[in-house]
């Protein structure tokens, strides 16, 4: 894998034009704004059909569809953009990515981690591209040349899935192709005497595919998009198979506690993750679960197990016995007709008998 400098060029041209692509709903930087989530764990999602995405991840935009071995994110028709967000943050931490870019000129498919006040760390995927991953950040939504840059794949990134890590610390930030370094950023190389640039707020995760080639879309974006969308030619498709978060920092919550954006400023509120307590709800087994209760409950499960088997088994015995009687009814019946229909045959041959008739034999 090798940085394309032709590339990096252009996008460096282009990036003005092409903004952070999400946005946030309360600003911290001007106001105060409600906690973070932490996640305040690891965990691996692996996502298909037969497991679909749990309430730690909202769909944001569009619907998805879903095969046996991923999701996947489609354009079917004009401005569809599938979306999904993390409900939990990180504040530093390792993020893995298994992803099939979506294929066509306008195309974009993307991985992205962004803070409430615009910091952002970006995958992205040009369509019309199908052997190069550009990666990308922004400082409090700005940018400056030279964040963007692209880097070519030894093989294609819509026909085979590539795990895309992301390592971001305060020290540093790194970006890894199938256990390769592509790239790594510094707070020093990222920032002047008026500005810094580095992301350092909690930040959670965003997956969608969007048609960047949207006709009506800013000239600057259609560019760098590959050109216009042929939405005829579709549908695009983006396939994300795992996602694997590792938040650093551990706590309930994530806090501003002023306005400045420095991870310095960010209070982490001790506490149980919320994220982290439902995503052992929903994996814990049948026999963590079991282990988990007190003794008295689970007496009084089995207790009440017991009483059911015991029902259970007296309905069946009560069953049998009704069941045996009403054979015994109808053998006896039976028994009865044909006893009676033997006799009346035995009266009727005496009565042929006195009248002179021959019995046949």
């Amino acid at each position: 894998m090798m940085r394309s400098s032709v590339l990096t060029a252009l996008v460096a041209a282009l990036v003005s034009t092409v903004s952070a692509q999400t946005s946030t709903s309360c600003q911290p930087l001007n106001e105060t704004c409600p906690p973070d989530p932490a996640l305040s764990t690891s965990h691996t999602w692996n996502i298909s059909a037969s497991s679909q995405l749990d309430n730690i991840w909202n769909i944001t935009n569009g619907v998805l569809n879903y095969t046996d071995d991923a999701v996947g994110f489609t354009i079917n028709k004009k401005l569809d953009s599938p979306t999904i967000r993390s409900t939990f943050y990180i504040f530093f931490g390792r993020l893995e990515y298994h992803v099939r870019a979506a294929p066509g000129h306008g195309v974009i498919s993307s991985v992205v981690l962004q803070s409430d006040d615009l910091d952002e760390v970006d995958w992205e995927w040009v369509g019309s591209e199908p052997n190069t991953v550009q990666t990308n950040f922004f400082g409090k939504g700005q940018t400056i040349d030279g964040t963007a840059e692209y880097f070519n794949i030894s093989s294609s990134t819509h026909d085979e899935y590539h795990n895309y890590t992301t390592w971001w610390d305060k020290e540093k930030l790194e970006w890894w192709v199938d256990g390769q370094l592509l790239r790594t950023v510094t707070p020093s190389n990222s920032s002047n005497s008026t500005y810094d640039w580095y992301p350092q707020t909690p930040m959670n995760i965003r997956i969608g595919v969007w048609p960047g080639g949207d006709p009506n879309g800013a000239p600057g974006t259609i560019q760098w998009a590959g050109g216009v969308i042929d939405y005829d030619a579709g549908p695009y498709t983006m396939f994300v198979s795992q996602v694997s978060a590792q938040d650093f920092s551990t706590g309930k919550e994530y806090n501003y506690t002023d306005h400045s954006g420095s991870w310095e400023s960010i209070n982490i509120v001790a506490g149980n993750s919320t994220a982290e307590q439902q995503i052992n709800a929903v994996h814990l087994t049948l026999s963590q679960r079991w282990n988990n209760l007190s003794s008295g409950v689970r007496i009084g499960i089995i207790a009440g197990a017991s009483s059911v088997v015991g029902i259970a088994a007296l309905a069946f015995l009560l069953c049998c016995i009704r069941q045996r009687r009403l054979g015994k009814r109808e053998w006896n019946a039976q028994n009865n007709q044909w006893m009676q229909e033997r006799t009346d045959m035995m009266n009727m041959q005496a009565e042929w008998r006195q009248k002179g008739y021959v019995e046949m034999k």
